[in-house]
């Protein structure tokens, strides 16, 4: 039975890409361990019994001294590695640049040949690296010069980020290069009968994600929301939010708009979302990532039975466009008529976009790799 190492840095409650890579994962015959570090957020703590173990690590906090954050760094790095040492994968899977310390040292020292596939939530560009924090930027030199070239898979979220991604580097083989969309499991997708709607009522409209002032037209909502006096509703889900962010939507006294600042469980979304008509995408597209980007939501919303309305800047939305998913200008946004409309669209979303799918096949590689002698 093959052995799989998962190394992801951040905590796994707060991507749920890799929790849903890891169920599709161990529903085959392959033994799994994990690497991570503590959920401070109160979400529910992701456990599995198909998973051998969930090793946790602190997580540094911006509030603590630069020695304290270092110390948690290398405490991470340390389990890891031995934890690696001591598991002898036959594959190893690492999530964004500041998880491959461990996998590089191991890889280094130990002339392990573990074969290395990589996964980034994210498109990071050159730049961005640069002005990011020097550690990342020092593993990403790391990845680059030592694991890219021997990586069995490097994947994207979608293909524009893909073709970025080989831009920045163009001496990666094309058959080292994947795209993993962020799709919800199969099971959300649920058949609905639908009710004959009152559209003599408000139309509910819900968000749920990471939210700013600066980067999401979160304000330019809210403010059209006010201004339709009850003729539709706006439900927020974040905790997961810049601080003036969330003290602009707590002094909000609408009786339209309430804010959940303790988010929702991602196991709870089904059902809370049934509860709503049109989801939103907010992103303003500031950076290339946000621009060419088709986020876990579109996907959460659509298998849920709702519509989608999305900033006509999200070019990464487009191939997703439809009658039942609609790109609008935020800065000046529709007449009420516009979401009338969309709400009474039959809804016909047929297309499974499922992490089933969307994992099958680095999963097929992870449990047919043949292993060394």
């Amino acid at each position: 039975m093959n052995k799989v190492a998962v190394i992801h840095y951040m905590p796994l409650e707060y991507y749920p890409p890799v929790t849903n890579f890891l169920c599709c994962l161990v529903a085959n015959p392959v033994r799994v361990k994990v690497w991570s570090t503590e959920n401070q957020k109160s979400r529910n703590v992701f456990q599995h019994q198909q998973i051998e173990s969930i090793n946790r690590s602190p997580l540094p906090n911006l509030e603590e001294s630069s020695l304290m954050r270092l110390l948690k760094y290398v405490i991470f790095n340390f389990q890891a590695l031995f934890g690696l040492i001591k598991f002898r994968p036959d594959s190893i899977v690492y999530f964004e640049s500041y998880s491959v310390f461990p996998v590089f040292i191991y890889q280094f020292f130990f002339k392990n040949k573990a074969a290395i596939y990589i996964h980034y939530h994210e498109y990071e560009s050159p730049a961005d690296y640069e002005k990011g924090m020097r550690l990342v930027r020092f593993y990403h030199h790391l990845e680059k010069k030592n694991i890219y070239p021997k990586a069995k898979w490097i994947s994207q979220t979608n293909a524009d980020r893909q073709r970025f991604f080989k831009m920045d580097h163009p001496l990666l083989n094309d058959n080292q290069l994947f795209v993993m969309p962020n799709f919800p499991p199969q099971n959300w997708y649920n058949p609905k009968i639908e009710s004959e709607r009152n559209f003599e009522k408000s139309i509910n409209t819900v968000y749920v994600g990471a939210l700013s002032l600066k980067d999401t037209y979160i304000e330019e909502y809210c403010e059209w929301v006010i201004l339709q006096n009850g003729r539709i509703t706006f439900d927020i889900y974040s905790y997961n939010l810049h601080l003036d962010t969330f003290e602009y939507l707590k002094r909000l006294r609408s009786p339209f708009i309430n804010f959940y600042d303790e988010g929702i469980d991602y196991e709870s979304l089904p059902v809370t979302l049934s509860n709503y008509s049109i989801g939103l995408i907010l992103y303003k597209g500031s950076t290339p990532n946000y621009v060419y980007n088709a986020p876990n939501k579109l996907f959460e919303y659509l298998a849920c039975g709702l519509r989608v309305v999305f900033p006509d800047v999200m070019k990464g939305i487009y191939p997703y466009a439809s009658e039942i998913v609609k790109p609008i200008e935020f800065t000046k946004i529709p007449s009420i008529s516009f979401f009338l409309e969309l709400d009474r669209e039959p809804f016909f979303f047929q297309e499974k976009y499922s992490a089933e799918r969307a994992t099958a096949q680095l999963v097929s590689k992870l449990t047919n790799h043949m292993k060394y002698n």
